[in-house]
């Protein structure tokens, strides 16, 4: 592909797609502050390629996601590779960013105020950020594939209706695998990638809770789409999920002690 129509395309995917791009912002912006430029790009290409081959082999051979199909009508207004629109892998980013990041202050509950974190090394952090990334899944893909009713557009459709208002379990195990992945190789990537063993910059306390609101933002920004497409069985179990979620998270966030808090501060 020429490299102008490339870039054309990219483009494509920022005019159509500004949501995934206001979200990966987000993400270059937390990250960096967190990690440093050298970490974020660590996590972000092998998170990025690890989101595509898992598309790209789910669409021919059912793994890890289960067996789907992408519906090609955008591929002259957007970048697409091979049959995977680039935004769709692109958005693995930031959601396994969010679900490990949030999972790592979960884990460092009382070391907040360290650089860094003891929860970005932890083993058990990639197990739940992919657990949490995978819930994130529960609010998104069935008010995806209701794409056609909103700005999204139909973008790709199961061969069967699955359990959750039509998504299947294959698809959740696969985001959790792919979530869990990705967050254990960016943690094999801290040990033994030079650029990746300089200083860590301090963040504040209160960077936690920043990371729970991104988190939290996705799930909002889906929950408004159900609400505006009038799903209304929908939006309320979508609804619940994210309480389910977001409510223990909060709490384990909080200081055990006020002392703690005053103490990080």
């Amino acid at each position: 592909m020429p490299v102008a129509e490339m870039l054309r395309l990219l483009w494509g995917t920022v005019v159509y797609r500004p949501y995934v791009w206001a979200f990966f912002a987000c993400f270059l912006a937390f990250a960096v502050l967190q990690l440093g430029l050298r970490r974020t790009i660590a996590f972000a290409l092998p998170t990025w390629a690890i989101a595509f081959a898992a598309e790209y082999s789910s669409t021919r051979n059912g793994f890890p996601f289960g067996h789907y199909t992408y519906f090609d009508a955008t591929r002259t207004r957007e970048l697409w590779i091979s049959n995977v629109p680039f935004w769709d892998s692109l958005s693995f980013v930031f959601l396994s960013y969010f679900s490990f990041a949030l999972a790592a202050a979960v884990r460092s509950r009382g070391a907040l105020g360290e650089a860094p974190w003891p929860g970005l090394r932890a083993p058990s952090t990639p197990l739940l950020g992919g657990l949490q990334m995978m819930l994130l899944d529960v609010v998104i893909d069935p008010v995806t594939l209701q794409g056609d009713r909103w700005f999204l557009g139909r973008i790709y459709a199961y061969p069967g209706d699955g359990f959750w208002f039509g998504v299947t379990a294959a698809n959740f195990a696969g985001w959790f695998a792919v979530g869990a992945a990705s967050q254990w190789v960016f943690q094999r990537c801290l040990d033994r990638l030079p650029g990746c063993r300089g200083p860590w910059r301090a963040v504040p306390r209160g960077f936690a809770w920043a990371v729970f609101a991104a988190y939290a933002g996705v799930l909002a920004f889906m929950l408004a789409v159900t609400v505006a497409i009038g799903d209304v069985r929908l939006a309320f179990a979508s609804a619940a999920v994210s309480a389910a979620i977001l409510v223990p998270v909060a709490r384990a966030l909080r200081p055990a002690h006020p002392r703690a808090a005053e103490a990080g501060a």
